[in-house]
């Protein structure tokens, strides 16, 4: 497919059907792009060649599959639209022939996903906080070692917490106990087939080599994270003497002893617990979470069972 780039692909794809919005779908048509989201895989060492298999969520017409494609990586692609799918089929005979290209057609959010060493898509907005969910859930031999996603500016800058103190919480937080977050291009409206209304940023996530330890608590991390940036202009220590609303979905945790952690917390701080949320740092949140798990409730003498 020497002969082809991304804006005849987005053409043969609009010549069968307009962009579907209930899709969230906006066509990325800039070369420039397209590359810095192969290059960011490079400058982070973790090339895609003939060696890697790439997972694509989302391809619509083929534009960054096809720079996928040239790299000699396989590609596995999940499509959820009929017609993109056709479109795919129709122009990508060859690699597909050649087991090159997989395509799998559903919600990228239910379908099985093979084992990948990569994740590169231009995803939906409407997706982005499920499907980094979803990667960040995923067992530890079966990461990807890079994962490159375009998304919402403000999401990406809250996903790596570089937006300033309102871009640090809980999404940011539960990321970077297991991912290095790095920020790529700014990419403006005008990138895309139809525009959208809002600027778009690429973002590199790789996975972290000094994350915490199999037995640190995450579940328990992000509930205490989520229900304390809830309301972050407050203390975080008036925010702690709040039962968080789901502190029993977290296994061997109930009210009574999250008000006897507390209690314990507060003479063992980690840090300031007068400081509000956007004011601690990621490594102050995990050593929270420490000395919230070291706490044994047969020590409290006002432990009581629920």
């Amino acid at each position: 497919m020497e002969d082809v780039d991304a804006r005849l692909l987005i053409d043969l794809l609009l010549d069968h059907r307009s962009a579907v919005r209930s899709l969230g779908q906006h066509f990325l048509h800039d070369e420039s792009i397209l590359n810095e989201a192969i290059t960011l895989c490079q400058d982070a060492d973790e090339a895609l060649d003939e060696n890697t298999h790439v997972i694509e969520i989302g391809p619509g017409p083929g534009s960054l599959t096809l720079h996928l494609l040239r790299t000699g990586s396989k590609v596995t692609a999940i499509e959820i639209e009929e017609e993109a799918v056709n479109h795919l089929n129709r122009n990508f005979k060859e690699e597909i022939f050649a087991e090159k290209l997989n395509l799998l057609q559903g919600d990228a959010l239910k379908v099985e996903w093979p084992n990948s060493t990569h994740i590169v898509a231009n995803i939906p907005y409407q997706i982005s906080s499920p499907l980094i969910d979803r990667i960040s859930r995923l067992p530890v031999n079966e990461r990807p070692r890079c994962v490159v996603l375009l998304v919402q500016q403000e999401f990406a800058e809250r996903l790596s917490m570089q937006g300033g103190p309102d871009s640090m919480g809980s999404l940011g937080l539960t990321t970077a106990l297991d991912w290095d977050v790095t920020l790529g291009s700014v990419v403006p409206p005008h990138c895309f087939v139809p525009s959208p209304r809002v600027h778009s940023r690429l973002v590199r996530l790789t996975p972290r080599i000094d994350g915490p330890d199999v037995d640190f608590n995450r579940k328990l991390h992000r509930i205490v994270v989520r229900h304390v940036f809830e309301q972050r202009r407050r203390k975080v220590r008036s925010r702690l003497k709040e039962v968080p609303k789901r502190i029993q979905r977290v296994q061997g945790w109930y009210r009574s002893r999250w008000k006897s952690a507390v209690r314990f917390l507060e003479e063992n701080p980690p840090f300031n617990l007068d400081a509000r949320p956007d004011e601690i740092s990621p490594e102050e949140w995990i050593d929270l979470i420490k000395v919230l798990q070291s706490f044994e409730p047969e020590s409290d003498p006002f432990f009581a069972s629920d």
